[in-house]
């Protein structure tokens, strides 16, 4: 399978999945069962163990231990990070997703962070960050895994891009990927982009999958008024999905990924 190197080569520094969503509260137990279909997937692609450092955030040492993707145990995990800003909590986590125990000596594959169940509009969010060698297929599998982390997480908004794309833009929807919800966001379309309709919203790819077509796609957007973030209702209205996957082969089969193809 391509990795995310074969995908965007020199491009494919600091390559991420971000889904965020406005105030949604929701039990530890709802969020654990969400954060473990997460680590199911990811874990079922790739064959790798997930791991966490099991030290205080205040310690100077680390010390790394297995995490199963386990509801009843991640959310004993979860009580334990609770962050608690201006009376509203949150619980955070960050996991590594690796061949051995993580060290300063073993690049992990992936890691998978974030700060879920606020009621606040700013602090829910996932944060997927993908290393170079991770096995990320070609659109229509990248795209058939997106959609799975939006389908289980139910955000408003979410991306794939790379540092390589989004050091020249402010942050806005245009990326490789992006998924919006309808009930949260009224968005421009852009010839520089397929879509797909999905749940209460709709998957969209750039047809072109390098850094200089996403940040045309993102000057096209503006020009159109693509809202920004905050232009959403404070509290979510979660999109709903149906449970099969949408014809990501039939619309993606025409996405150029100029890296895979040797260019």
């Amino acid at each position: 399978m391509r990795t995310v190197k074969d995908v965007f080569g020199d491009a494919c520094e600091d390559t991420y999945a971000n889904l965020n969503w406005a105030g949604r509260e929701e039990s530890l137990e709802s969020s654990a069962r969400r954060l473990a279909a997460s680590m199911s997937l990811l874990s079922g692609l790739t064959g790798l163990q997930w791991y966490r450092d099991a030290e205080d955030l205040q310690s100077r040492t680390s010390n790394f231990v297995p995490v199963p993707a386990d509801p009843a145990v991640l959310v004993g995990i979860l009580r334990t990070q609770l962050f608690t800003n201006w009376g509203d909590t949150a619980a955070t986590f960050r996991f590594l997703l690796s061949r051995d125990t993580p060290s300063l000596g073993n690049a992990e594959a992936a890691a998978l962070s974030g700060s879920v169940g606020s009621a606040a509009d700013s602090w829910n969010q996932i944060q997927l960050e993908l290393a170079d060698d991770f096995p990320l297929g070609g659109p229509v599998e990248t795209a058939a895994l997106f959609a799975e982390l939006v389908r289980v997480w139910q955000p408003d908004h979410a991306r794939l891009s790379n540092s390589a794309a989004q050091k020249e833009l402010v942050m806005t929807r245009a990326a490789y990927l992006s998924w919006t919800s309808n009930k949260a966001y009224a968005e421009p379309v852009s010839d520089l982009e397929v879509s797909v309709p999905f749940g209460d919203g709709s998957l969209r790819a750039a047809r072109v999958w390098t850094p200089g077509h996403v940040v045309a796609l993102n000057a096209e957007l503006a020009a159109a008024g693509a809202p920004s973030f905050s232009k959403r209702p404070a509290q979510q209205d979660p999109p709903q999905f149906p449970s099969d996957t949408p014809d990501l082969a039939r619309v993606l089969s025409t996405v150029a990924v100029p890296a895979a193809a040797g260019e």
